[in-house]
């Protein structure tokens, strides 16, 4: 009977990595979730690794808002929404700003959205490993206003560098670290 025991603890750690909050496990047994209260809005014009950033958190219990236009064609699966919207400039990033909310977390790589998102509590990463902040912003805006007027006046500007290995890393790590934290302060608050 002892042994048994044991052997039904150790199943349970295993499949129940360390990294949970032991009250996120437990609420998940009881058969209610805390962390459906943060939302991942995933800008799908610029989103390069979509089914990644999908399954790692559909894994945690994340709802995953996809926006797109007509353009992209995606499937929804469990734990996530599609929201398409009409081709448009801006139509997707209005879209993400009218439904988030605070706590939520959203992957972009544009510095406009991100502007628009910041004030409204919510997080900001970008798919290159890095996180928007309220002080890094001005800079951010300052260089793509300044990069539309060398445009517009008919110069060229060098556009960013492909995808590397490492930034897919920083951006995976960066991640799991909000989807873990969010879930922790969520633990925290309830």
């Amino acid at each position: 009977m002892a042994s048994e025991k044991r052997r039904n603890k150790r199943i349970f750690r295993q499949d129940f990595p360390a990294i949970y909050p032991a009250k996120y496990l437990w609420s998940c047994l009881k058969g209610v979730c805390y962390t459906f209260l943060m939302k991942l809005y995933l800008d799908a014009d610029g989103a390069p690794w979509r089914d990644l950033v999908i399954e790692r958190a559909t894994r945690h219990g994340v709802t995953v808002v996809v926006v797109a236009d007509y353009s992209h064609v995606f499937e929804p699966g469990t734990g996530v929404e599609r929201v398409v919207v009409d081709d448009g400039k801006d139509a997707a990033d209005f879209a993400i700003v009218n439904r988030v909310q605070a706590g939520d977390l959203v992957i972009t790589q544009d510095v406009g959205l991100a502007s628009l998102v910041l004030p409204k509590g919510a997080a900001v990463i970008s798919p290159r490993g890095f996180e928007f902040t309220e002080g890094s912003m001005e800079g951010r805006l300052t260089r793509r206003w300044l990069h539309g007027r060398i445009r517009q006046a008919g110069g060229k500007i060098k556009g960013p560098p492909p995808f590397s290995q490492d930034e897919r890393d920083r951006f995976f790590e960066l991640l799991e670290n909000k989807i873990i934290s969010s879930m922790r302060s969520s633990d925290e608050a309830s």
